[in-house]
């Protein structure tokens, strides 16, 4: 516990014998999670061989492919007669990070089939940056990577950004933790 006498001073004087130093409190802090309430848009991913083509992302899971039942449902791209992309090709998550304040954009190959509630992987894989994701990997994806379906159509990511003005007035400040002394 802290003592309010420490917590007003913002230290707290280390009572071992001959000790006597002194351990600054730190305050910390995180923001609100409503903020997601509020935003007009969650980012959004652009076909690279045609940048008129758009596609909005909403908050939680965005599945991406060519099915009438997919968040995201892209255009069946053909080449040379073929489509590369998965009826339910891949996962995009958008979550909000409340220690940054910013949301967060994971990718996984693959989409959670409702009626099994297993994973179903796409045929043809999908890349980031150039890297083909592993079946049970999930990563982070920057804004403005790359993501490839099928090895053959390119997005780029475009993170929706929180303004900083914004996200002052979700700050939540935390109570001083005596474990986050110096």
């Amino acid at each position: 516990m802290v003592r309010t006498a420490d917590a007003e001073r913002g230290s707290i004087t280390c009572s071992h014998v001959g000790c006597g130093a002194i351990n600054n409190l730190q305050t910390s802090f995180h923001f609100d999670e409503n903020i997601v309430r509020g935003l007009p848009g969650f980012g959004q991913l652009t076909y690279l061989d045609d940048p008129e083509i758009t596609y909005p992302l909403r908050f939680g899971s965005n599945v991406i492919g060519i099915a009438d039942s997919c968040t995201v449902q892209v255009t069946r791209f053909v080449h040379n007669g073929r489509c590369f992309i998965s009826r339910r090709h891949c996962t995009l998550s958008v979550t909000f990070d409340k220690w940054t304040g910013q949301l967060r954009y994971q990718l996984q190959d693959g989409a959670v089939d409702s009626i099994t509630q297993t994973i179903q992987y796409s045929l043809n894989g999908t890349l980031l940056g150039g890297a083909l994701l592993k079946k049970t990997e999930m990563i982070d994806v920057g804004d403005g990577e790359i993501i490839t379906l099928g090895g053959t159509d390119r997005f780029r990511l475009m993170h929706y950004s929180i303004a900083p003005a914004m996200l002052e007035t979700y700050k939540v400040e935390l109570d001083f933790n005596p474990d986050r002394t110096q």
